[in-house]
């Protein structure tokens, strides 16, 4: 079972490839399992990618106290140290601002970033939104958890073309009780988290990929982060929503040339 450990902190990963490093940085409730089959793809794209399971979701160790974004990105830059450079982190959504913070702390580290649907530019609605998400994790029950969340979590074009997958998923988003812990935790740090700093000292190249069906975290937040960046380049992606991996080849084969510097 790959590890790093980090103080009392034990980060577990799942690793494919071999090449130049690319992190995948879950979003909220999350770990590695949100990536599916992605590491193995990108892998035989050519490169050495790991997804990481937060502190807080088994096998990696459980949560301290409440959750921290710089605990979580020091998380991930010690599983990015362990691959070949140049590195690239890839976040989705709340791992976005994860990833971000990390590429601040270590540029020599992190060559490449991409924000995939996430805005480190704090918003009223945001702000409702994280609350939502806490409310889900704390006072909903879990059995109905993913009938509620995957309207959002996909576009329309994705629900209307893949209802069978869309079930699937529907019917596998039962949350554990650590995923819930951890849900609700990232969702009361969310509601205080502003980023909107930190994008003037971010000097990594970044991709900023918005859905164009996205309803959890609209364009016009992600191109508001993208303006920021001192190298930031922003790419709408038609007939996507949040989940931009697994809905949009189009998304895949944009990161894959950016951790790749092709432009």
């Amino acid at each position: 079972m790959p590890t790093v450990r980090r103080g009392d902190r034990c980060i577990h990963y799942v690793h494919a490839g071999d090449g130049p490093g690319l992190v995948l940085v879950p979003g909220i409730g999350s770990g590695a399992r949100l990536f599916g089959t992605l590491p193995r793809r990108f892998a035989r794209a050519g490169f050495s990618c790991v997804a990481i399971d937060p502190v807080g979701l088994p096998p990696s160790t459980a949560l301290a106290g409440p959750y921290a974004f710089a605990d979580a990105a020091q998380d991930v830059l010690a599983v990015a140290a362990l691959l070949p450079a140049p590195v690239t982190l890839v976040g989705t959504s709340l791992g976005g601002k994860v990833a971000l913070l990390a590429a601040v702390e270590r540029p020599e580290l992190v060559q490449r970033l991409v924000l995939l649907c996430s805005s480190a530019v704090a918003s009223a609605r945001a702000q409702r939104l994280h609350r939502w998400f806490e409310l889900l994790a704390t006072a909903v029950p879990g059995e109905l958890l993913g009938e509620l969340v995957v309207p959002f979590l996909f576009g329309a074009t994705f629900l209307g073309r893949q209802p069978n997958v869309v079930s699937d998923i529907v019917a596998a988003l039962k949350p554990t009780p650590e995923s819930r812990v951890l849900m609700a935790s990232q969702a009361r740090a969310l509601q205080t988290f502003d980023g909107e700093a930190l994008l003037p000292h971010c000097t990594t190249d970044t991709l900023c990929l918005a859905g164009a069906e996205d309803l959890l975290t609209p364009a016009a937040e992600v191109l508001a982060t993208q303006q920021r960046l001192q190298q930031g380049r922003f790419q709408l992606i038609e007939h996507a929503g949040h989940s931009l991996l697994l809905e949009s080849a189009a998304a895949y084969e944009q990161v894959v040339a950016h951790a790749r510097a092709i432009r």
